[in-house]
């Protein structure tokens, strides 16, 4: 099982819908949240990035460590009402992400050695 923060989560509906009620309440994925969030059910995500098993991502490191912000890799996610895929998830886009950001670039960093 990851350490808490390895992997992206998302909120309870109850903690988006805390502003919801009276932000764009009337724009129909609100609309949908609050469905969601009455009937108390998760919300049937549906993912946009993946990595291969064998990379070790972590969210909290980038966001820690790192300092990216949410709209660092997945854009203003606050002006939308869905995700895509912003950044290409290749090996040589994240080598150049780490050496951007002089982010360590050997191997074991993000793979397991075997």
């Amino acid at each position: 099982m990851p350490t808490p923060g390895d992997q992206a989560g998302f909120p309870a509906t109850s903690r988006c819908m805390a502003c919801h009620v009276t932000i764009a309440r009337d724009r129909a994925p609100i609309v949908k949240l609050a469905e969601f969030d009455k009937k108390q059910e998760p919300i049937p995500w549906k993912r946009v990035y993946r990595v291969p098993g064998y990379v070790l991502f972590s969210h909290k490191t980038h966001v820690g460590k790192g300092q990216a912000s949410c709209q660092t890799c997945h854009g203003p996610v606050q002006e939308r009402d869905t995700l895509r895929k912003e950044k290409p998830t290749s090996m040589s886009a994240c080598v150049d992400c780490h050496k951007d950001k002089g982010a360590p670039v050997t191997c074991d960093y993000c793979h397991e050695t075997q």
